[in-house]
């Protein structure tokens, strides 16, 4: 499927602002799901870009405007072609439990440990081994019901005032964004310890075309999903936000 991907953020200061520096990850990345096509990025006030490449290996804009100003408007048109992944997760279904991560372990270990807003803990743990229990011994039914258990207990939550909270923070009061859904289910699979990382991007929805009613929970912005490492297959991607 081709898609076009047109992106607006706007900043609207209290007061004039200057030597203001910020990065954008704004391409979208090249992979067997998805091959990039045509990007252009636009600034407002006009600012020189700066390409380099993070430590996860995406590709990062940054600029900096030192002159005064009231707002900040950051522009970015993309195309990119995606291919099915549906074949990922269902083979992700025939993968055992028993079957560990064999050559990768070292360069996956950031993927199974804590970071600034996923946290391991006993309750943490406790909730996954329940969901653990009651699945199939398989890792895709692993991933699909920890991926249910956040869908069914917590109460999505739009924000229209943006709020960091951590893992532990939602597992608590069971409420958040499609970021915070993200962040709790990565913390249940390292809990367990299966590799998980977060993605940011965005949601296709077909209820969008022609002005039609939105089909999934956060489309029409960035959205926020999580990729759970198995072993002989690779990153399998899992949205606990919708069910998908």
């Amino acid at each position: 499927m081709r898609l076009s991907i047109s992106h607006l953020t706007r900043y609207l200061y209290t007061a004039p602002a200057r030597s203001n520096i910020n990065e954008l990850r704004l391409t979208p990345e090249e992979n067997l799901r998805q091959k990039p096509g045509a990007l252009t990025i636009s600034v407002d006030p006009v600012a020189e870009l700066r390409e380099m490449r993070d430590l996860f290996g995406n590709l990062v804009h940054h600029f900096e405007v030192e002159d005064r100003h009231e707002q900040l408007t950051i522009q970015s048109r993309a195309e990119v072609e995606t291919r099915s992944s549906l074949d990922l997760a269902m083979r992700s279904m025939s993968v055992p439990l028993r079957e560990f991560l064999s050559g990768d372990e070292e360069s996956l270990y950031e993927f199974t440990t804590d970071s600034n807003f996923v946290f391991k803990n006993p309750a943490t743990w406790r909730e996954a081994v329940d969901v653990h229990l009651s699945c199939e011994k398989t890792w895709g039914a692993l991933i699909q019901g920890l991926s249910d258990y956040v869908f069914e207990y917590c109460q999505y939550q739009d924000q229209a005032i943006h709020r960091m909270a951590t893992s532990a923070e939602i597992q608590e009061c069971k409420t958040g964004t499609c970021q915070d859904f993200s962040h709790l289910l990565i913390s249940y699979c390292r809990a367990l310890g299966m590799p998980a990382r977060y993605l940011s991007g965005y949601l296709y929805d077909p209820g969008l075309d022609d002005s039609k009613d939105a089909e999934f929970i956060g489309s029409g912005a960035t959205h926020a999903w999580v990729e759970v490492h198995v072993p002989t297959i690779g990153w399998v991607g899992i949205h606990p936000t919708n069910r998908r």
